[in-house]
């Protein structure tokens, strides 16, 4: 068994562990029989031991102890009309079992880099993180994370992000989204978007699954794919949408686009609201364009945009109107 998991079967058997520690412990029980028959070994012999064997607060750990216990819970378990004999590697590995399983919890306990941490986008800036693996974690301005680097390498994300992951096959990568989408990735680069209760996944490079928390439905994404989670719906089609790094990227590119489908995606990158009047929409669904930008304000990509288009725009408190 992972030493790992031992830890955090120690954790929750001394009630101190996380709710992310028990989602990491039910799924790797789920996982096999095999691991499900540990656990519930582990967990007997833990239950076994006599109580003056507890979680120490001095992180202080008692090997003779630990000997004496085990010896005690054998010896109750041997039937009282005879002596049994038990062999000394049985003895040494339940021994080592009980060490590990205490000394273990208050060690997990004590240790800030298995603990859930966080990070949050604010102040309008792009924030970067490489994990422990090597893997690089971009949050959008407005994104924040909740990550914690073990068995699982589990994020919850609220917002938007880029990741690049590092190939580990052992430890799955899981992106968690508010609601309850579930993206399992093994080595790739992609984007998570969550909003109104929609969880948007555009894959760069490589291949991840796209399902909802203990649901079996799931899709498989590949390069150049986009899936979406929401409202009980699933679906995959090509991304046809080659701005979707471009909170990242700073580059705008739109190849014939009318300026209908191109002030919403401005608003959305800039985060400001961009009104057409209503006797102008006619005419902005057939005005298009093929024009790119790159690191410019939304004043500057505006007024490009009405040399080009001929249209007119005013500010009016926090919005920006587009007119004749």
């Amino acid at each position: 068994m992972d030493t790992y998991i031992y830890e955090i079967i120690a954790k929750q058997l001394s009630s101190v562990s996380t709710p992310e520690e028990d989602t990491i412990l039910r799924e790797w029980r789920e996982a096999s029989p095999d691991n499900e028959a540990a656990y519930i070994k582990a967990r007997q012999v833990w239950q076994d031991a006599p109580r003056s064997l507890p979680l120490s607060r001095q992180k202080q750990f008692n090997a003779a102890a630990a000997w004496s216990k085990v010896n005690q819970v054998l010896q109750q378990e041997a039937p009282p009309a005879k002596t049994v004999r038990m062999p000394v590697f049985k003895i040494a590995a339940a021994a080592v079992l009980l060490i590990t399983l205490s000394a273990g919890a208050w060690w997990l306990a004590s240790r800030p880099s298995l603990k859930v941490q966080e990070l949050a986008a604010n102040e309008g800036k792009i924030k970067s993180l490489e994990l422990s693996d090597k893997s690089v974690i971009t949050l959008r301005p407005g994104a924040k994370i909740k990550y914690s680097e073990g068995a699982e390498r589990v994020i919850t994300l609220e917002g938007e992000a880029f990741f690049e992951v590092a190939a580990d096959p052992r430890h799955p990568f899981l992106v968690k989204t508010p609601n309850q989408s579930v993206v399992e990735v093994l080595g790739t680069s992609f984007t998570v978007k969550t909003a109104d209760a929609h969880t948007t996944v555009v894959v760069s490079t490589g291949k991840v699954r796209l399902g909802r928390a203990n649901d079996t439905t799931s899709v498989i994404l590949t390069s150049g794919q986009k899936g979406v989670w929401g409202n009980g719906q699933l679906s995959a089609d090509d991304n046809d949408d080659p701005n979707f790094m471009a909170w990242k990227t700073g580059i705008f590119q739109f190849n014939d686009q009318s300026l209908l489908e191109i002030l919403p995606q401005l608003a959305d990158f800039y985060g400001k609201v961009i009104r057409i009047e209503d006797g102008y929409q006619a005419t902005a669904a057939q005005q298009k364009a093929t024009i790119s930008f790159q690191d410019q304000s939304c004043d500057e990509v505006l007024h490009e945009l009405q040399l080009l288009l001929g249209f007119h725009y005013k500010q009016e408190g926090d919005t920006i109107v587009i007119g004749r």
